[in-house]
């Protein structure tokens, strides 16, 4: 072999000699050392829950849990991920991790608990909710006991009130033998649907009588009359006599609906319980704001079907007879009037000649208030009670539109307002056995199942029932009348789109008002990603970068405690927070504090900010906040007065929840806070329900709708109008 020949073997030898070693130095890739992630799922009680499916959301690993419920999943993906985990059968509901799980390359996280809740059985009924004040008196003591202003009691449970011991603003009422004419937006005497038949429009006075110690709240409806009236035709007479003379008269054929006036007393009161509002809880706002469940400020009236005229003689006519007896309870849902709470004070200079200042009476479907259609059940029981069950027909005359005939002819319910089993599902299986795996415990639902939990109701303004199509203002689904839940939405087991018809998808007919529930559930501004009215908190996070990121999935109650007005108490990085508050920025910063912008602050230092050792802890927010609010709107000049109420500057909420929305009516543009702009011209400010986008809304996002605009509330509010008069858009032209 010659030389040459022989030196490139050598060479070739040599090099494959270090090919292989260098492929022998790397390490084996085993299932024992690939990225991993064990751990148990676990029932309520602690005990193992074996074959439930536990898979890395938006991955292809799997495993199912052994008889211990420990499981193990390999080949996880680098990063931040979470787990779900599916139910292995109808004893409990789907799971998942909320707070992501960091997997390094490479490495092993061990540990991981899921807890799994359980649910009622498929034959469990509701009990009510004096059943579960047996076993559950602290929470009883927070939700339930008398509201006197002065506590954290939660609204959910004092919304609807029979009577009116929940009444705000008693003293805009008259005194007996006085009187109060509500207008109309024009200032007119307000005419109103004639309860006597159902036709044509009638005028209306508040008045009010004692009898035997007690103030009763009176409509006073006048019959039909070819003569306009006048305010001195107007007045309260005949309140002090038998005001329902007339059903005997129905009953024997010989009531005349031309003849005499019809007095409807208020049987129950719905909303209005905000904790602001002049004459309410705190007048002066003497104490701290700092819930974030605050009210929204509005409460309307009811009456007994039984006592409007038209529609107890449209019940004898149709045979629908348990409407008759005395004890029946459902409502006319609202009666003509509803009173104002929160809105433009009358010594705004915004407010123009025809605006009325609030608080004020302002009127509420004048025209179709009266319709047998127009009930509680029909309308509010999905988020307004408790347990019911309902039955329906079709009249044509019973809805002022055609297409919307049917009536909820009988009403059944445990509790008439939101108690336990609205969110803890039927409690008939948990009551008789005390059994904790057969409620629901909505801390172990799924982030969706949670937000959804909360969403029957904070979801939707302009939704409808998906089944029957459009009929209720609630989700229903009528395929589930069988089931658990009785039609009505359960969480954790259904999902609230099939529920709701075309759930989450934006309203168009925005600029005139002329949107339909057919369109969708959500009430937008015209960028289809903000809320115009209330109740619409879901489809706003499902928008926003709270809804899917890296760190945790958030639910309503991360922030929200359902049985007090109060934050929930937190626990953020082995760090506890009992009731952060909004107003000093602790509840945003208990999970933004040590991320950017806010690295520098430490979560520990928070829980004193708020005591006489917190100076140090109060400065170094201050510098982040506003350095943060320099590098993103150029305002490090500005002060640092979170908690002060007439200028909140530098409190997160002011800039990333803007009060964009507000309650209907939209057409009254001084139901919104309006003030001068730079031109001084009126514009409207803000609304008085906090956006749950969490962005800021900048100034640009509000004038491109000016040109479309014909009246203030056409134009969005943003986030600096507040406090800046050229951040503020007028949209009338005056």
């Amino acid at each position: 072999m010659k030389r040459g020949k022989i030196g490139l073997l050598v060479l070739f030898s040599l090099i494959v000699i270090v090919i292989s070693g260098c492929v022998s130095q790397k390490p084996e890739t085993t299932d024992s050392d690939a990225e991993t992630i064990q751990g148990k799922v676990l029932d309520v009680k602690m005990n193992p829950v074996p074959g439930a499916l536990v898979q890395v959301v938006g991955k292809t690993a799997t495993n199912a849990t052994a008889s211990d419920g420990s499981f193990k999943l390999t080949n996880v993906e680098p990063g931040s991920v979470y787990l779900y985990v599916t139910s292995p059968s109808e004893a409990y509901l789907d799971g998942e991790n909320l707070k992501s799980i960091p997997v390094e390359f490479g490495s092993t996280v061990s540990d991981v608990m899921n807890t799994l809740s359980g649910r009622p059985s498929n034959q469990s009924t509701y009990v009510g909710m004096e059943t579960c004040q047996m076993c559950h008196g602290r929470v009883w003591s927070d939700l339930f006991e008398t509201y006197d202003g002065t506590g954290d009691a939660s609204a959910h449970s004092r919304f609807v009130v029979q009577g009116i011991d929940q009444m705000v603003y008693p003293d805009m009422w008259p005194e007996p033998g006085d009187k109060v004419l509500p207008r109309d937006p024009q200032g007119d005497l307000l005419m109103v649907q004639d309860p006597q038949d159902g036709e044509g429009l009638v005028n209306v006075v508040l008045c009010t009588r004692d009898k035997e110690g007690d103030r009763e709240y009176l409509f006073k409806f006048y019959p039909e009359s070819d003569k306009k009236l006048t305010e001195n035709d107007l007045d309260c007479s005949g309140a002090d006599g038998d005001i329902f003379a007339w059903k005997d008269e129905q009953d024997a054929g010989t009531y005349d609906p031309e003849e005499n006036p019809i007095f409807i007393p208020v049987a129950a009161t719905i909303g209005g319980q905000g904790n602001w509002g002049e004459g309410w809880a705190d007048p002066n706002h003497e104490q701290t704001d700092s819930h974030p469940n605050f009210g929204e400020g509005k409460q309307r009236y009811m009456c007994r079907m039984q006592d409007v005229p038209w529609v107890r003689q449209w019940a004898k006519e149709n045979n629908v007879t348990n409407w008759l007896e005395d004890d029946y309870t459902d409502y006319i849902a609202y009666m003509p009037l509803y009173i104002m709470q929160d809105g433009t004070p009358a010594d705004s200079d915004a407010l123009g000649p025809n605006d009325v200042p609030a608080p004020k009476f302002w009127q509420k479907s004048p025209d179709h208030w009266a319709y047998p259609a127009n009930t509680m059940a029909r309308n509010c029981a999905g988020c307004h009670a408790t347990g019911g069950m309902i039955e329906k027909q079709d009249f044509d005359d019973a809805h002022e539109s055609g297409d919307a005939k049917q009536v909820v002819t009988n009403f059944e319910f445990k509790d008439l307002d939101i108690t336990c089993e609205r969110c803890h599902g039927p409690g008939s299986d948990h009551a008789e056995s005390g059994d904790i795996t057969k409620i629901i415990l909505p801390q172990y639902l799924t982030a969706k199942a949670g937000n959804e939990l909360c969403g029957q109701c904070h979801g939707s303004h302009a939704g409808m029932s998906a089944t029957p199509e459009g009929i209720h203002k609630y989700p229903y689904n009528g395929s589930y009348e069988n089931s658990l839940g009785y039609g009505f939405f359960v969480p954790g087991l259904y999902d609230i789109e099939d529920f709701y018809f075309n759930y989450d998808q934006p309203t168009f007919g925005l600029q005139d008002y002329s949107g339909t529930w057919k369109e969708g559930t959500f009430h937008s501004w015209p960028d289809q990603t903000h809320a115009r009215a209330h109740s619409q908190m879901l489809s706003e996070i499902r928008r926003s970068v709270h809804y899917d990121n890296p760190f945790e999935k958030l639910t309503c109650f991360t922030c929200h405690d359902a049985h007090t007005l109060g934050a929930p108490d937190l626990e953020v990085d082995g760090v506890k927070f009992e009731e952060a508050a909004y107003n000093d920025n602790t509840l945003c910063l208990a999970c933004h504090a040590s991320h950017e912008p806010f690295e520098d602050i430490a979560k520990e230092d928070l829980l004193n900010i708020a005591g006489e050792d917190g100076f140090m802890t109060r400065d170094a927010v201050a510098r982040a906040v506003v350095r943060h609010m320099e590098e993103e709107a150029s305002m490090g000049v500005a002060p640092y007065t979170p908690t002060d109420e007439t200028s909140p500057v530098g409190r997160c909420t002011s800039c990333h929840m803007p009060k964009i929305s507000k309650l209907q009516d939209v057409k009254d543009d001084a139901q919104w806070h309006l003030a001068l702009d730079a031109d001084g011209k009126s514009a409207v400010v803000e609304g008085n329900v906090g956006s749950h986008v969490f962005d800021v809304v900048w100034p640009g996002q509000s004038s491109t709708l000016v040109p479309f605009a014909t009246q203030d509330a056409d134009v969005m509010p943003n986030s600096c109008g507040k406090c800046h008069e050229s951040a503020r858009f007028s949209g009338d032209g005056d």
